[in-house]
C-alpha cells in the first residue's frame, strides 16, 4: 500500500477492488466456521474406520483445499450443503481391493493453505504414499524446516523445497521424534497424525512389542501456538487416538492404532465458529458501534478467543454469554500484547492500536514474516497508507494511535489485510485492490460487511 491524501482521486476500477466510504458498522451476525477445526476433522475422518457426518456450513478456499487433497488419496467426501460426509480412504480403497502402498504418485493441490501441507506431508508418510505436493501464492516459499528434516531422517524422501511440485516418498515409523516448537504448530499436528495411523503391523519384526505401537514426540525449544497443538489432540482423541501430554506440553506419547492402522470414527462431529475471523468483527465493535458474533463458544480451545481479553485491554466494552459475544465501544487506549500463541490475532489488533490513544506494541509476531504475505511488514504498509505511524521491530509492530486519514493501497493476496482494511473503514475512506482473497478463509466476507453497514458500499 502507499500513502495518498484524504481527498482520493478517482483511479481505475477494477471487480476485484473495493471502495468504501467511512460508515458506521453494527448489528448481529453469526461467525463463520472455523477453518481451523475443519481441517483437522476432515483428515481425521478421511483417515478414519467407518464415514464420519461433519456438520460445517461455510466453503472457504482453505477448507476446499483439504477436501480435495483428501478426496485425491482416495477418500469419498460428499458436500451436503450444511455438512460433509466422508467415506475414509481404507474404506473406499479395500472396496476396490487396493492398497496404499500399490498406487502410483498422486498430485494433492493444496492451494495456497499451510494447514493442509503441512499436515498431508506427514500423513502421507504414514500412508505409504507417493505424492506430488503443490499449491499456489507464497505457499511454496513458506519453510518446511524442521518437519522435512524430520521426515528425512525418519527415511522419507522429499525433493528440494522451495518449488512445487514437491515430491515425497518412503514411509514414517514408529519412533521416538523430537522438533523445534518454535516454527509451526502445524508441524507438529501433522507428525501427530502421522504417529496415531501407526500400527503394530509396522513394528519392525522380531520386536517382542505385541500391539504397542508406541511412539514419542519431543518439542524443543520455545513452544509457540500452543492453543493449536491442544487443538489437534482434542480432535485425534475424539477419534480415538491416544495421546498422552505432559504437563509441560512438551512431551507427547502416542499409542497407534490397531492392526487396522486406522482411527476410530465418532459417527458425527461439528465444526465450532471461528474465533480468528470473528475477531475482525469484534474489533469494528470497538472502533464504531456494537457488533454481536453468535456461534462462538465461550469455553472453545481456539488461542484466538484471547481477543477478548485483548479488546477489554484496550479499553472496549465486552459481554459474553454461552454462544455470542457482543462488544461495544469505548475510548481506546494503548498497550503491549504479546501474540506468541495468537499471532492471527495481529491484523486487528493492529487496527485497534492505530485507533486507540498513545502508542501500542505487539511482541512474540516474527512468524508472521512467513505467512500468506510477509505480515508483519503487510500491516505496516496497510496501516501506513491509511494514515498510521508503524515501527516495525524484529518480532512485532510499535504503533502510534491517533485519528486515521484513509488511502488506498493492496491487500498483498493476504486475506487477513484484506479484512484489516475493510474494518478500517468504519474510521476512514479506503480503496482496496485484490479484494477477493478474503474468499480464503471467508467467502461471504463483503456481503457480511455490507450488512453492517449504514452507509454505502461501492463494488465496480
Amino acid at each position: 500500500m502507499h500513502s495518498e491524501s484524504p481527498n482520493l482521486p478517482e483511479t481505475p476500477m477494477t471487480p476485484e477492488c473495493v471502495r468504501l466510504h467511512p460508515a458506521a458498522l453494527t448489528g448481529t451476525i453469526p461467525a463463520v466456521d472455523a477453518k481451523s477445526y475443519a481441517h483437522r476433522l476432515l483428515m481425521a475422518a478421511a483417515l478414519a474406520d467407518v464415514p464420519t457426518r461433519i456438520r460445517c456450513r461455510t466453503r472457504s478456499a482453505d477448507i476446499l483445499a483439504t477436501v480435495r487433497v483428501m478426496r485425491a488419496l482416495g477418500a469419498e467426501i460428499e458436500d451436503l450443503g450444511e455438512a460433509f460426509l466422508v467415506r475414509p480412504i481404507g474404506m473406499c480403497l479395500a472396496e476396490k481391493g487396493l492398497r496404499p502402498e500399490d498406487l502410483d504418485e498422486v498430485t494433492l493441490d493444496c492451494g495456497e493453505s499451510g494447514t493442509t501441507e503441512r499436515f498431508i506431508l506427514p500423513i502421507v508418510a504414514a500412508l505409504g504414499r507417493k505424492a506430488a505436493v503443490t499449491g499456489a501464492g507464497r505457499l511454496a516459499e513458506r519453510p518446511l524446516s524442521p518437519l522435512s528434516d524430520v521426515l528425512r531422517a525418519a527415511g522419507v524422501s522429499i525433493s528440494e523445497e522451495g518449488v512445487f511440485p514437491l515430491h515425497v516418498a518412503g514411509r514414517i515409523g514408529v519412533g521416538d521424534y523430537a522438533i523445534a516448537g518454535n516454527v509451526s504448530s502445524q508441524f507438529v499436528g501433522g507428525l501427530l497424525y502421522a504417529l496415531s495411523l501407526q500400527s503394530c503391523e509396522l513394528v519392525e519384526a522380531g520386536e517382542s512389542v505385541g500391539c504397542d505401537a508406541v511412539s514419542t514426540l519431543e518439542l524443543t525449544g520455545t513452544v509457540e501456538s500452543a492453543p493449536y497443538i491442544r487443538m489437534t489432540v482434542e480432535v485425534l482423541r475424539a477419534f480415538g487416538a491416544e495421546v498422552e501430554v505432559s504437563r509441560d506440553e512438551r512431551k507427547y506419547v502416542v499409542r497407534g492404532a490397531d492392526a487396522s492402522g486406522l482411527l476410530v470414527s465418532p459417527g458425527r462431529a461439528a465444526v465450532e465458529g471461528d474465533w480468528s475471523n470473528a475477531a475482525f468483527w469484534l474489533a469494528a465493535g470497538a472502533l464504531s458501534r456494537p457488533v454481536t458474533v453468535t456461534g462462538l463458544q465461550a469455553e472453545s480451545g481456539q488461542g484466538d478467543r484471547a481477543i477478548l481479553e485483548d479488546l477489554q485491554r484496550f479499553g472496549a466494552e465486552v459481554e459474553q454469554n454461552a454462544d455470542a459475544v457482543t462488544v461495544r465501544p469505548a475510548p481506546l487506549h494503548g498497550c503491549s500484547l504479546d501474540v506468541r500463541g495468537t499471532p492471527d490475532l495481529a491484523p486487528p489488533l493492529a487496527l485497534l492500536a492505530a485507533c486507540a490513544a498513545g502508542t501500542t506494541r505487539i511482541t512474540g509476531a516474527a512468524r508472521l514474516r512467513y505467512k500468506e504475505s510477509d505480515r508483519l511488514a503487510s500491516i505496516s504498509a496497510a496501516l501506513r497508507a491509511l494514515g498510521a505511524g508503524v515501527r516495525t521491530l524484529p518480532d512485532g509492530l510499535e504503533i502510534a494511535g491517533g485519528r486515521l486519514t484513509g488511502g488506498t493501497g493492496g491487500a498483498c493476496c493476504d486475506h487477513r489485510i484484506a479484512m484489516l482494511a475493510a474494518i478500517a473503514s468504519a474510521r476512514c475512506d479506503v480503496r482496496l485492490r485484490g479484494a477477493e482473497c478474503v474468499e480464503k478463509s471467508d467467502p461471504h466476507f463483503w456481503q457480511t460487511l455490507a450488512g453492517l453497514r449504514s452507509g454505502t458500499e461501492e463494488r465496480r
